[in-house]
C-alpha cells in the first residue's frame, strides 16, 4: 500500500512540473501572440514588468531625440533626421559609466549607428572604427510615445526601457 501512495505522489509531482513549466512557457517565451512582456514605465518611476497589446507604431517624430536608458543611466541614445542613404537614418549612442561621452564619438566611426523603424521593427546598423565593419541589430519596438521607449533585442530577448530627455 505504501508503493502505490509513493507512485502517486511521484505522479502527481511530474503532472504539477509540467503544468508548471506550461504556464512559464506561455508566459514569459510564448508572448508575442497578440501581448507581449514589456518594461512599463511612467515618469519619473522605477521600471515594472506587465503587458502592454501589441500596437502598430509607425515612424513618426516620436523617435527623435536625446533617450536615456532607466535602468543603466549612463547609456544614451541620439535618434536624428539626418539622412544615412537606404531610408536609414543617422544616430549615436555613448556610455559615460565606460567613460565614452557624446563628445568622444568621430563621425561616424564608433558609436554612430543607422536606424530606420519599420512598423514595429527597429533595425540598426552600429558603425566600427574596424575598416568599416558594421554590426547589425534588430528591435521590436513594443512602446513608444513621446516620454518613453521600450523595445526587444530579436536575437537574445533583452529588453530595454530608454526615457526621453531632450530634442
Amino acid at each position: 500500500m505504501r508503493t502505490f501512495i509513493k507512485i502517486i505522489l511521484i505522479v502527481a509531482a511530474i503532472a504539477a512540473l509540467a503544468i508548471g513549466g506550461y504556464y512559464l512557457y506561455e508566459r514569459f517565451y510564448k508572448g508575442d501572440e497578440g501581448m507581449v512582456e514589456a518594461i512599463d514605465v511612467e515618469d519619473n518611476t522605477e521600471p515594472t514588468h506587465g503587458l502592454v497589446m501589441f500596437e502598430e507604431i509607425e515612424l513618426d517624430t516620436l523617435m527623435l531625440g536625446r533617450w536615456q536608458h532607466t535602468v543603466d543611466t549612463g547609456w544614451y541614445r541620439v535618434y536624428t533626421t539626418e539622412p544615412a542613404g537606404e531610408d536609414y537614418y543617422w544616430g549615436r549612442e555613448w556610455n559615460t559609466d565606460e567613460d565614452i561621452f557624446e563628445e568622444d564619438l568621430q563621425p561616424y566611426g564608433n558609436g554612430w549607428f543607422k536606424w530606420k523603424k519599420e512598423g514595429n521593427e527597429l533595425l540598426e546598423v552600429h558603425m566600427t572604427d574596424n575598416r568599416g565593419a558594421a554590426v547589425p541589430r534588430e528591435y521590436q519596438m513594443l512602446k513608444l510615445d513621446g516620454k518613453v521607449m521600450n523595445c526587444r533585442e530579436t536575437l537574445d530577448r533583452e529588453k530595454h526601457s530608454f526615457r526621453k530627455i531632450g530634442d
